[in-house]
């Protein structure tokens, strides 16, 4: 009988199960819900700081980006490809309109916080708190699937995986196999014994593909 998983063991496969394209450097982020029953213990300080630990030398941050009834929602990153992401010229003018400073990845983060509780100025103006889809932006969706979900209010996709689609279908699909095959790999090796630590370090001169990542196990 195998041995229950320790809270922060337990946290660390969440984070290879929901964040893998992240920490191979194959997306700028990822996010996901901790579920509240299981929040209290998975998101204690000092776990999130053992985790940070492990994952901020290899160029990748974790943030709890907001405590909900349903849970936490914790951001998975990598700063230095995210701020090129949202930096890209049709990306940074459309956050520039809605309040973003592309420039500065603190403050959008911030901003997206103060988007998804309800207290940035717009919601408590207006008495509404409505999830900003922007989101998709920060999560490396294509630019033209996260305006298409905003202007469509989520109808009348062409097809949907990790994100609904509105264009270059089978690109997307393409990609969401590129996110599946990887994320079956790493979770393979997580538990097996590997090491949050040595899924996330990757050569950033030279990264190796998922095939070439299988023939190397």
């Amino acid at each position: 009988m195998e041995e229950p998983l320790t809270p922060l063991r337990s946290l660390e496969r969440k984070i290879v199960r929901h964040c893998t394209p992240t920490l191979a450097g194959l997306k700028p982020a990822n996010l996901f819900t901790i579920p509240a029953k299981t929040a209290q213990k998975e998101c204690d300080s000092g776990l999130l700081n053992t985790c940070r630990e492990r994952l901020e030398p290899h160029g990748v941050r974790l943030e709890i980006l907001a405590r909900r009834d349903s849970g936490a929602l914790l951001f998975v990153y990598r700063p230095t490809t995210l701020t090129a992401n949202i930096q890209q010229a049709d990306i940074a003018s459309y956050l520039r309109k809605a309040g973003y400073d592309p420039d500065n990845l603190a403050s959008c983060i911030e901003r997206l916080h103060h988007r998804i509780c309800g207290t940035d100025l717009e919601s408590r103006l207006l008495g509404t708190c409505e999830f900003p889809h922007e989101i998709g932006f920060f999560l490396g969706y294509p630019f033209d699937d996260v305006v298409g979900f905003i202007e469509n209010e989520g109808r009348h996709c062409l097809c949907s995986g990790c994100w609904k689609v509105y264009a270059n279908a089978r690109d997307a699909q393409a990609c969401f196999c590129r996110y599946k095959s990887c994320t079956n790999l790493y979770q393979s090796l997580f538990d097996n014994g590997a090491t949050l630590e040595s899924l996330t370090a990757f050569d950033d001169l030279n990264q190796v593909t998922v095939r070439e990542k299988e023939l190397a196990v």
